[in-house]
């Protein structure tokens, strides 16, 4: 009897939401985050700044503003908005449940 085995490999994805404390379209994005369910399940709200300087993370990524979403996978960015004039609850329910799925 043959045996065969199948592996699958799983792309490890991370979205986060940078913000920074005082930005108010960043206090826009996240309350209409908020509004919706299991959005903690999907996605993570990250400081863009630590003591007034972009963080390591956020240049890594790419982040000259705030808010900005950026999706990563296996690491490397592959997605990213900036602005919140987009991140309505309407923009903020279709990315949790295309990425609740996942």
């Amino acid at each position: 009897m043959k045996s065969t085995s199948t592996l699958h490999l799983t792309k490890m994805t991370e979205i986060h939401l940078f913000v920074q404390e005082g930005c108010r379209p960043c206090m826009y994005a996240e309350t209409q985050l908020k509004k919706v369910d299991g959005w903690n399940k999907v996605v993570n709200i990250t400081n863009a700044k630590e003591k007034g300087e972009w963080s390591d993370f956020a240049r890594k990524c790419g982040v000259e503003a705030t808010p900005t979403l950026v999706a990563l996978v296996d690491a490397n960015v592959v997605a990213k908005v900036t602005g919140s004039q987009d991140m309505t609850r309407e923009f903020w329910a279709a990315t949790v449940a295309k990425h609740s799925e996942q």
